[in-house]
């Protein structure tokens, strides 16, 4: 299946309400129900502007089908300190649409958004995504994506999807 990303546009907002008040994401992207205003609250600055943390939609054989962005840690300094990772990128994603969830998309997806931030940020040495240590999916998506798994730890973090231990993974800029 042909995985492309896609910027994030405002005529996707309506997707990502309903992606992330799916059962399968709510298990992990624990943020509370998503609306119309939570979305455009949260993703509408990074729309068509210059943000620090570039958003796109996972297509899968021309479909939407979920989310992934791409972030400079340095941008981002309680993040950054949280994860501990000197000089990363970080990734952050899910396959909303259930209908193509464990078919491999993911793992392409996440591969495309790391290079792509590699790409991106010349200064960063690598790509770093912390999904929950008990998300079993995202994990083996991420090892299927070329990542590694560095440690298992808490961060200091608020965000309630960060609650729990978080499975730190690695992908090395190429040498």
């Amino acid at each position: 299946m042909d995985v492309t990303l896609t910027p994030l546009t405002e005529d996707h907002f309506p997707l990502l309400v309903r992606w992330l008040n799916e059962p399968h994401v709510q298990a992990w992207w624990r943020d509370g129900t998503a609306t119309t205003e939570s979305i455009r609250a949260k993703y509408g600055p990074r729309v068509g502007a210059e943000s620090a943390t570039e958003c796109f939609v996972i297509e899968a054989g021309g479909v939407p089908v979920g989310l992934i962005q791409h972030y400079r840690h340095a941008d981002y300094a309680e993040w950054d300190a949280a994860v501990g990772v000197p000089a990363a990128a970080g990734t952050d994603y899910l396959v909303g649409d259930p209908a193509y969830t464990g078919k491999g998309v993911g793992s392409a997806a996440i591969a495309l958004a790391a290079d792509r931030a590699l790409a991106t940020y010349p200064d960063v040495a690598c790509v770093v995504a912390v999904p929950q240590a008990d998300n079993p999916a995202s994990r083996r998506a991420l090892e299927k994506a070329g990542f590694r798994l560095q440690e298992i730890r808490d961060l200091d973090s608020d965000d309630p999807s960060d609650s729990g231990p978080g499975a730190i993974y690695v992908k090395d800029r190429p040498r």
